[in-house]
């Protein structure tokens, strides 16, 4: 009986081991079942969810669009908008005869510069003296070259002015009226002055340039410079043809003065481009892109509208206004 009692024991003891153990193991067994359920299984299927979710393809397609087209953006304006460029022309003694006839007050423009952090010798030298170093065009000093090209646009006297579209009540556009910085009126200095004298195939060249050079702020071209920007892109011409750049130089020259003139339009025409037409910036033809279907005001709301349309709009700051 003894021997039996004892059996029974060791049996109950090694079944309620089993047991403990089991329920040890079945423990153990759940809660790596259930690590691998919530760490490895779920995880992955919510990326699976999210791969296929179309509001979270979405969304990941309009980051990496963004993206791209920031870095579209920046490097195009970059190509667009160089630090600086030589523009291939000196001044000569065109400022110094400005001054000399009055087309300039030279009191004046100092007191307009005085207010903007003071004029840069470089340019105070022109006053006094001729100059044959080539003009440098810089983010800085872009809007003075604008003032000094100006005035030569409107008062240098030219047969192509005289018969031109201007030549009826001429003191009443923004070019003439808003000229403030002459000994008299805008107006009165119109086509009055031989600060650059041209031949007569000189005038006929500058004519057919100037034609087919337009800006965003109008409909017009050069031919018509009616405002500030039209007369001092004529002034540049005048000068370009005078020292002898080719043509194709000129239209280069122009295309990247009105970008300085223009940043916001012609880095807009250069993502055009590149989106559009699968051109690069440095690859497009200068006299194409000044022509009325891109530059002129009509031209330039067309490709504005493709791209916002597109979602490709650039920001970019820069550029001035029609008055000095």
């Amino acid at each position: 009986m003894v021997k039996k009692s004892k059996s029974r024991t060791q049996i109950t003891a090694k079944l309620n081991y089993f047991l403990v153990n089991k329920s040890y193991l079945t423990g153990l067994l759940t809660g790596f079942l259930l690590g691998l359920l919530f760490f490895v299984l779920i995880p992955k299927l919510q990326e699976k969810i999210k791969k296929t979710d179309p509001t979270n393809q979405a969304i990941t397609a309009e980051k990496t669009a963004s993206v791209q087209s920031e870095q579209l953006i920046s490097e195009v304006t970059q190509k667009v908008l160089p630090e600086k460029f030589d523009l291939g022309v000196s001044f000569g003694d065109t400022v110094k005869k400005l001054v000399e006839t009055g087309a300039i007050d030279r009191q004046k423009f100092m007191d307009l510069y005085q207010n903007r952090g003071g004029l840069p010798a470089e340019f105070q030298n022109l006053f006094d003296e001729a100059s044959a170093e080539e003009i440098t065009v810089t983010k800085e000093n872009n809007a003075i070259l604008l003032n000094l090209l100006w005035p030569l646009g409107i008062a240098n006297k030219t047969d192509f002015l005289a018969a031109g579209p201007m030549k009826e009540d001429s003191a009443n556009y923004a070019s003439t009226g808003g000229w403030t910085l002459g000994r008299e009126d805008g107006g009165k200095l119109f086509n009055r002055f031989p600060i650059l004298p041209l031949t007569e195939g000189q005038e006929k060249e500058v004519v057919e340039i100037a034609q087919n050079i337009y800006r965003p702020c109008c409909g017009n071209s050069t031919y018509f410079p009616d405002c500030n920007h039209g007369a001092a892109m004529l002034g540049f011409i005048e000068l370009a043809v005078v020292q002898g750049l080719s043509r194709d130089e000129i239209y280069k020259k122009a295309l990247l003065l009105n970008s300085q003139w223009f940043p916001q339009t012609y880095v807009e025409l250069a993502v055009y481009f590149k989106t559009q037409k699968n051109q690069e910036w440095n690859r497009v033809n200068p006299k194409e892109v000044l022509g009325s279907p891109y530059s002129s005001g009509a031209g330039y709301q067309a490709i504005n509208k493709t791209l916002t349309e597109s979602g490709l709009l650039p920001k970019v700051e820069g550029g001035g206004g029609c008055g000095v």
